[in-house]
């Protein structure tokens, strides 16, 4: 579960597909409440195989999200020598892929790339420290933002390619002195195997109170940076619409904070569905008429597009979004989208209330938005091309490393990754 997984895994299935022995360097599993799942306690390492890679698990400190600065910081400097020791048990690698947040992974990460003479591609998924600053972790040219920002530096050059969720990213990266060759686009996406189309009548929908309720829904981690004290004065501006019910289904640090601004509000006409798995969401999703999205209002935050819009639109959902920024222009782009300012919440109400009205063209907007994400944001096409940018980071490497004066290997694979336990 989670953006990082979700990101991960297609990314992952594409590479064995394409022929390459994957090996996976991580802790036991534990999001999103910080606990050891129970099938994993007690253990300390672990090596699994699924769907033809390899996994390598090491223990390491676990602590819910968002809830201490402190024993978030523990879980993240834990995490670093298990995943090293991970690592090392693949042997013999030719490319080490760590994705970001947290940065802190990057050191095991380079680390196993030297000792192993491999080359290094971070992912960048969120930008770290400029996250932190923006969500009220640190303060800007504290000694925290200080120390991140130089392992940012130090991960950027150590890296030989890096991949960049957005646009506006990139140009950030560009502005901080990185090499625009190094650099490669990798949205994030939809997994269209997963998140599609599906009967609104289901038993998972079936345990919610849901009735003949118009359903406006919200998918995702309820977090600091979403801002999501928007939707509950559209809730508020709302409760009078009898038929209308606000759906949140996700946790996180902004949880319990988010139930009692309902509770202090009487918001009868707001429901908290939990967490679920992924292979769940699309049948909740099949049941709502509306899915929202909110983000702070922040410069930083203007670059990053969230997971669960792409998951709306997969599932044919229109979206209301009190957004800014790549988000805001990604709905409009699609036509299955309505924006609103960050915090706007009687533009973000009146947004809701226009498509309660409006069932046609809410159908619209959710084939738009459907047919937008299969030809832009498959997750399997753009781990494919992925694929393919791994493949040239290997082979210019290879040719960087050559003598002048040797021939040039005329292999129509580069020669640097195991396919199916021969080397090329």
């Amino acid at each position: 579960m989670g953006a990082q997984s979700n990101r991960l895994y297609p990314i992952v299935r594409q590479l064995v597909l394409a022929g390459h022995e994957v090996f996976v360097a991580t802790g036991m599993p534990n999001y999103p409440e910080g606990i050891v799942f129970p099938e994993y306690q007690g253990k300390r390492t672990l090596k699994e195989q699924t769907d033809g890679y390899t996994i390598f698990r090491t223990a390491c400190y676990t602590a819910p999200r968002n809830k201490s600065k402190w024993s978030q910081l523990r879980s993240y400097l834990s995490f670093m020598p298990a995943a090293f020791r991970s690592g090392l048990r693949a042997g013999k690698i030719d490319l080490v892929f760590v994705t970001s947040p947290p940065l802190f992974s990057a050191i095991p990460a380079i680390l196993l790339a030297s000792l192993r003479r491999a080359r290094l591609v971070l992912d960048i998924r969120d930008l770290w420290p400029d996250e932190i600053v923006a969500c009220g972790g640190a303060t800007a040219g504290s000694t925290p933002v200080r120390v991140i920002t130089t392992l940012e530096r130090l991960s950027y050059r150590a890296a030989t390619a890096i991949t960049c969720t957005t646009q506006s990213f990139i140009d950030t990266l560009l502005e901080r002195g990185v090499p625009r060759d190094k650099t490669i686009l990798i949205p994030n996406g939809a997994d269209l195997q997963i998140f599609q189309p599906l009967t609104p009548h289901n038993p998972i929908v079936a345990e919610y109170p849901f009735g003949d309720r118009f359903v406006v829904m919200y998918s995702g981690v309820l977090g600091i940076k979403h801002g999501l004290e928007v939707v509950f004065e559209a809730a508020r501006l709302l409760r009078d619409e009898k038929n209308i019910v606000f759906f949140f289904l996700g946790s996180g640090a902004r949880r319990e904070a988010l139930q009692e601004i309902a509770n202090r509000l009487g918001l009868s006409n707001v429901i908290f569905g939990g967490e679920r798995k992924v292979e769940d969401i699309p049948s909740l999703l099949a049941r709502a008429d509306i899915c929202l999205t909110a983000l702070l209002p922040d410069p930083y935050l203007e670059k990053i597009i969230t997971v669960k819009v792409f998951e709306y639109l997969a599932c044919a959902k229109p979206v209301v979004g009190a957004v800014t920024g790549e988000t805001a222009n990604l709905l409009a782009s699609s036509g299955a989208g309505i924006v609103v300012s960050p915090n706007d919440a009687v533009g973000l109400a009146k947004g809701i209330r226009e498509l309660y009205d409006d069932s046609a063209r809410r159908f619209v907007m959710g084939r738009l938005g459907r047919r937008y994400v299969a030809e832009n944001f498959s997750r399997v096409v753009w781990a494919t091309r992925l694929e393919q940018k791994l493949c040239e980071v290997g082979t210019k490497a290879i040719e960087a490393s050559r003598p002048a004066n040797t021939a040039r290997f005329r292999s129509p694979l580069p020669f640097w990754l195991k396919r199916s336990g021969q080397t090329q």
